[in-house]
């Protein structure tokens, strides 16, 4: 009989699988028995093939041993489809061979022998068994079977092997069957049906004396092999964020930097809440262009507008998207909601930002995310582990998010994510003087001053523009401000004269174009509003410069 191999110092195979070995620290433990399972469909295969694959070499050959599983020539015709499969390998780094014959004739008892007799006779260090389970459903009793995985798990091991015993186990089963109990690892793979679709997903149940990431992590399959994203899980480092309130950012919108004390922390996240409408994804977009245009590259995250969509918009407003995505300063990230998966996402996201080395990033919005995301725990971990993990990098952020209520009581947030930003901006609708306005103030920034007053602003081709202070006694933020009582002289007069008059009280010299946009008058009927009213002494113009300013007199 042929000596075993020297036992080699006790390492770590690595799966070379994107995303797993982060969740394995580092891999799996060599000369370990481990078992595969998961339902039909699950990737158990694929998942195999892609780890012997990626280590196999001369100096580490891999044997994959079928039973009663697929044949081994249709495997290969399936496996085909694989980058990493390499046919070059097939007979000499990898071998392949079929002993479920030989197991139906021999039965259980001689099993081990003829194993380790193809172990001996191909050296290998990987070795894998699919099905293991077919194997398994011949045993006469749970004592055979247990007798079979202890004789086999020691045979394997002193002959300097890693094995992956591949089959179709039940939960019951993996409760209940004594080789799990022997078996070094035990990886699951999971096909759970969400909405519409489904989502495959992997667990380590066990690794025996090593350190990995509980919990279900989702991956995929594509013509690459599988690729997971390991579950986001509470931020380790959030003790280690530190923002400087002493850096700011530009929002790209100069009376709201004024506002701010100039402008945001550098570094802090930012909520922008309000109603549809009320211009949350412009003033991230007012953020992210101002960034770009002193050479901070940028993100954009969005679920509803498409590349194609916003670049319109943006357009707009004079600002070319996809001139500063050819130029490496932009990366717009879209996801269907619909098909949304947290992690999966944390993930894109992740990689969009390290692509470009963004700066600035614009997540719009929670909204979309919070519907997309049944389990509202994962969805708070989802926000919790992102903006943290950008804090950390010095990455300013901006989530926009919607409140659904256009007038009346808020909520600026629901399932307490609103603690993980620093900074709070709230847009709302106001009834301005029997028409639409809107009003922004600051709510919160973290650690530093900031204005109180509750300004009017008005979104123009050139984006957001910043005016007046709102003059209201009170309810401005329920959007329904009570203002000073009109005076008896106002109450005859028609409805434009008065919101022409209205507006000049509050805002005192005024010129045409302003006071158009106050009033919501075209400039001709604006015109002749003016006109009456000069013939009635109520308003009067007053020349500035180059200007033509009006002034009530009321």
């Amino acid at each position: 009989m042929t000596s075993p191999r020297a036992r080699k110092a006790l390492g770590k195979l690595p799966t070379n699988i994107p995303g797993l070995d982060s969740v394995l620290s580092g891999g799996i433990p060599e000369l370990s028995i481990n078992i595969i399972t998961g339902p039909p469909g699950a990737g158990k295969t694929i998942f195999t093939q892609q780890l012997l694959y990626s280590n196999a070499s001369p100096d580490r050959k891999a044997l994959y041993l079928v039973t009663l599983s697929e044949p081994s020539v249709k495997l290969l015709h399936y496996l085909q489809r694989f980058s990493f499969f390499d046919a070059e390998k097939v007979g000499k780094d990898v071998n392949y061979l079929d002993i479920g014959e030989v197991i139906r004739e021999k039965g259980l008892e001689d099993a081990i022998a003829v194993i380790i007799k193809h172990v001996q006779e191909h050296k290998p260090s990987l070795v894998a068994i699919d099905s293991f389970k077919a194997i398994h459903d011949m045993a006469k009793d749970p004592v055979e079977v247990r007798k079979f995985g202890y004789d086999l798990s020691v045979q394997l091991t002193t002959w300097g092997v890693t094995a992956f015993l591949i089959g179709e186990y039940t939960p019951e089963e993996i409760e209940r069957e004594p080789i799990f109990a022997i078996a070094d690892g035990i990886i699951q793979l999971h096909n759970q049906h969400h909405g519409l679709h489904y989502q495959r997903y992997v667990n380590i149940s066990k690794l025996r004396g090593e350190k990995y990431s509980t919990g279900l992590h989702p991956f995929n399959i594509s013509d690459q092999g599988l690729k997971v994203y390991p579950r986001i899980k509470t931020f380790e480092d959030a003790g280690n964020v530190v923002i400087d309130g002493d850096h700011r950012v530009s929002t790209g919108v100069s009376e709201l930097d004024s506002m701010l004390e100039g402008g945001v922390p550098q570094g802090s996240a930012t909520m922008v809440a309000g109603g549809a409408g009320t211009g949350k994804t412009l003033l991230g977009l007012h953020l992210i262009t101002a960034g770009v245009a002193v050479g901070e590259p940028g993100v954009i995250v969005t679920f509803q507008e498409n590349p194609n969509q916003l670049r319109s918009i943006a357009r707009s407003f004079g600002w070319d998207l996809e001139a500063m995505e050819k130029e490496g300063l932009l990366v717009h990230l879209y996801s269907s909601p619909v098909e949304l998966q947290p992690d999966i996402h944390a993930d894109r996201v992740k990689e969009a930002v390290e692509k470009v080395g963004a700066k600035r990033v614009l997540l719009d919005s929670l909204k979309d995310i919070e519907i997309a995301t049944p389990d509202k725990v994962r969805f708070k971990d989802y926000i919790y582990a992102l903006v943290n993990q950008f804090k950390l990098q010095g990455v300013t952020t901006l989530l926009t998010n919607e409140i659904p209520e256009m007038f009346g009581p808020f909520q600026l947030s629901e399932y307490g994510v609103s603690f993980v930003v620093d900074n709070v901006i709230l847009l709302r609708y106001l009834e301005l003087t029997g028409r639409m306005g809107r009003a922004l103030s600051i709510m919160k920034v973290r650690g530093s001053q900031h204005s109180k007053e509750i300004r009017a602003f008005e979104i123009t081709n050139q984006g957001i523009r910043i005016d007046r202070m709102v003059q209201a006694h009170t309810g401005v933020l329920t959007g329904v401000p009570v203002f000073r009582e009109r005076s008896q002289d106002l109450l005859h007069l028609p409805i434009k004269a008065r919101y022409v008059i209205e507006a000049l009280q509050e805002t005192g010299l005024t010129e045409m174009e302003k006071l158009s946009e106050l009033t919501g008058l075209a400039p001709a009927d604006l015109q002749v509003e003016l006109e009456a009213l000069k013939e009635q002494g109520m308003v009067i113009v007053v020349p500035d410069g180059d200007r033509i300013t009006y002034k009530t007199t009321l």
